[in-house]
């Protein structure tokens, strides 16, 4: 996975935030991306560990060394169909999902552990930027209809699931939000 040797030869480097006396003054993205080349070196610390704890680590069990290898390698178009087979909404836990598969990283042992959050940020945000992500509406709907209460994580993947199926879906919260 990644560069044998990469571990070894690329220190961590993390995305920057836009300066606060800035961000303030709009509500666009503040994180600044880094550049497709510093995302592959970064792809290309994860080593061969034998046993992927970033695996168990990750709540939505994300084949992490293998979007990260593709990466390394410059195939975003798989990265993100790989990506995507495990989880509904990289573009969002890229964001806000405070990594814990990075805390469960072999390389947080003794070093500073690769850049997940980052990479699976980048690649859905290469993913939306070139096209491979598409709306996926069933073919014919069923009559069916799906209530789901919440619209957290799990409520957005149950009515992404549902919609994606032959159900009509309408969700529940709180805070009332358009489906």
């Amino acid at each position: 996975m990644g560069k044998i040797t990469g571990f070894l030869e690329y220190e961590r480097e993390d995305r920057h935030y836009e300066p606060v006396e800035e961000r303030i003054k709009h509500w666009r993205e503040f994180v600044r991306p880094l550049p497709e080349a510093e995302t592959r070196k970064q792809a290309a610390r994860c080593m061969d560990c034998g046993i992927p704890y970033c695996h168990t680590g990750c709540p939505v069990n994300n084949q992490i060394p293998d979007w990260n290898d593709l990466v390394y390698r410059g195939n975003w178009e798989e990265a993100a169909r790989n990506l995507h087979s495990t989880n509904n909404f990289p573009e969002i836990t890229g964001r806000i999902c405070p990594a814990p598969c990075e805390a469960a990283c072999t390389l947080n042992i003794e070093d500073n552990p690769v850049t997940i959050k980052t990479i699976e940020c980048a690649i859905a945000d290469r993913a939306f930027e070139r096209g491979w992500i598409k709306p996926e509406p069933a073919a014919d709907r069923s009559g069916k209809k799906v209530a789901i209460v919440g619209s957290g994580p799990a409520g957005l993947a149950s009515s992404w699931r549902a919609s994606a199926t032959t159900c009509t879906c309408s969700r529940s919260s709180r805070k009332p939000v358009d489906c």
